[in-house]
């Protein structure tokens, strides 16, 4: 099991954004609960870090602290706004509902490393070019009713020429402070799902789900979102160990004994289904049983007799020449070379993080492929997580006394 300390949550260290890398040094407070200092704690001053996006690319989500608050939900969100005030309109491009920034319960143990999962996510391709300002905001499971926000300085490029496309996405949730748009006060103990969490989002965790603005009992809580999601069926999923070198094999039975690790599900609100036949080799609906695909069988050698009508004969003139060999038959044709990761990985399900069996690289699945991409140094993924390689040790260490 993760480590987990259930003394006072108001005396460990509270979560920060670590990427993407956010302006002004933040402190790891949540917002003041008059609003005074929302959005972001203030505009950026001074000299900050401008994180480069190309959209329709994948990039991570990742914090550093110890105080998990047995996680919550989380957004996150962009705006075009040069001035940053209380009215600037925040754009929702991901959510993520319960297991948020962790999904334990409680807090980390504070002598233990720093927790810094990450959950991967991809830029709209349509967000439009130039400059704007990220938010991560938080809503905390366990502890005070509170709203955290970090905000950091990012650059699109490759994206719209306009910002309608970006105009259609839902606006951030805000509640737990007094601002407008803030729908009032949380209700502990729960994990949240947002009236409208956008075209990607991910759940994880094991609930209680609630709506979270009226505190009603979610009815997509554990599961998929309403209508035209893909996935489904109750509790968190699993993420993926996908060996690039071979197709995926069919989904194992879950085990008996839960992981310490975060499982994740995640789910497009609005992904159209896919085609029946899109090339590559997927892996068989756990609910449908079908077997997996069996493999082609190979052309059979070719003869090096015709069934044609054979030609005429040459009569050889009187010498002693020797007759000529036989032609050889031709040699079989080659078998296709494996898929690079040039070309994606195959994986079951849209949306879900997949690992490489080393661990060493992560892609997030997206219309049946998912492209590769190394991980960060001293990190590695696992079960559809990237984390630091001396986390997953020392854990499993404790997890053994």
């Amino acid at each position: 099991a993760a480590m987990v300390a259930m003394g006072p949550l108001s005396a460990n260290a509270h979560m920060i954004m670590a990427n993407p890398v956010p302006f002004n040094a933040p402190n790891n407070s949540p917002l003041a609960p008059d609003g005074s200092d929302f959005p972001c704690k203030g505009p950026p001053s001074g000299l900050a870090k401008v994180n480069q996006w190309q959209a329709g690319s994948q990039q991570s989500l990742s914090f550093s602290g110890t105080a998990v608050h047995g996680g919550g939900s989380c957004q996150i969100s962009v705006t075009t706004d040069k001035m940053l005030t209380k009215d600037s309109k925040w754009k929702v491009i991901y959510s993520i509902e319960g297991g948020c920034p962790a999904n334990v319960q409680g807090n980390l143990d504070q002598s233990g490393p720093s927790y810094d999962g990450a959950f991967p996510f991809t830029v709209p391709k349509d967000l439009p070019n130039g400059d704007m300002t990220v938010a991560w905001t938080w809503f905390n499971k366990v502890g005070n009713r509170e709203f955290y926000m970090n905000c950091a300085s990012v650059s699109v490029s490759g994206g719209a020429k306009s910002d309608a496309a970006m105009n259609t996405l839902p606006d951030m949730a805000i509640a737990n402070i007094n601002v407008p748009g803030s729908c009032g006060t949380t209700k502990e103990g729960s994990d949240y799902t947002f009236e409208n969490p956008g075209a990607m989002k991910t759940m994880v965790g094991k609930g209680p789900f609630v709506e979270l603005c009226s505190g009603k009992t979610s009815q997509s809580g554990g599961g998929g979102a309403g209508g035209g999601s893909v996935g489904g069926g109750g509790g968190a999923g699993t993420g993926s160990s996908i060996d690039t070198g071979a197709p995926p094999q069919a989904p194992a039975a879950p085990p008996a004994a839960q992981s310490g690790f975060r499982t994740i599900k995640t789910v497009t609100a609005s992904m159209p289904p896919l085609p029946a036949n899109t090339g590559g080799i997927f892996a068989p609906s756990a609910a449908s049983g079908a077997p997996p695909p069996a493999a082609p069988t190979p052309t059979a050698q070719l003869s090096s007799s015709s069934s044609a009508a054979p030609a005429p004969a040459i009569q050889n003139p009187p010498s002693t020449a020797p007759t000529p060999a036989p032609a050889p038959a031709p040699a079989p044709a080659p078998a296709p070379a494996p898929v690079s990761d040039a070309a994606g990985t195959s994986c079951p399900k849209d949306g879900e993080v997949v690992c490489s069996k080393d661990g060493l690289k992560f892609g997030l699945c997206n219309f049946g492929k998912a492209m590769m991409m190394p991980v960060a140094q001293g990190t590695k993924c696992v079960n559809g997580r990237i984390a630091k390689r001396d986390l997953y040790s020392h854990r499993n260490q404790r997890t053994a006394i």
